[in-house]
């Protein structure tokens, strides 16, 4: 088993290569330090200093000051003025929940022949549960504005040369 394991380690360093990481660090509202981490062949939402919307492409290559994305676009690091940070999706649960329950009320209201097709008390249920996922679809995202209190690095992992 030894001997497996050590050829395992062998091949490993002779044909690994490194990652390179693309790092964000900065301080929260409360203080807390945060660090978020992007590799190759990941997606990132950047937006340019002087554009209106984010965009969306893959990560191939990072450089000291350059990140190279799949579409052959080059960005400087200093041209970065947002990185947006996908959360979790919830909001569309929310969405669907809303109007499912509007048009299951609707429905089952047309089903049994009811004189009031449309419920108030549905369509309350039904605007809040649309309004609570506009809010979270606003919050779920973390959009880090690159400022002078973050810090932006491209790490190199090539730890076969640490004894040269």
């Amino acid at each position: 088993m030894r001997l497996i394991v050590s050829i395992l380690f062998c091949v490993n360093l002779t044909l690994g290569f490194s990652q390179k990481i693309f790092e964000i660090n900065y301080h929260s509202l409360f203080g807390k330090e945060k660090t978020f981490q992007f590799f190759n062949n990941s997606s990132l939402d950047y937006k340019l200093k002087g554009d209106l919307l984010y965009k969306t492409d893959k990560l191939v290559n990072m450089n000291d000051s350059l990140l190279m994305f799949k579409n052959d676009v080059v960005v400087k690091i200093n041209d970065l003025k947002a990185i947006k940070i996908t959360g979790a999706r919830i909001s569309h649960w929310l969405f669907t929940a809303g109007i499912l329950f509007f048009i299951i009320d609707t429905g089952n209201n047309l089903a049994n022949g009811n004189a009031k097709i449309v419920n108030e008390q549905a369509v309350v249920a039904s605007s809040i549960l649309i309004i609570a996922g506009v809010i979270i679809k606003r919050i779920q995202d973390k959009h880090v504005y690159i400022r002078k209190n973050v810090s932006i690095r491209i790490l190199d992992t090539n730890y076969q040369n640490l004894n040269k």
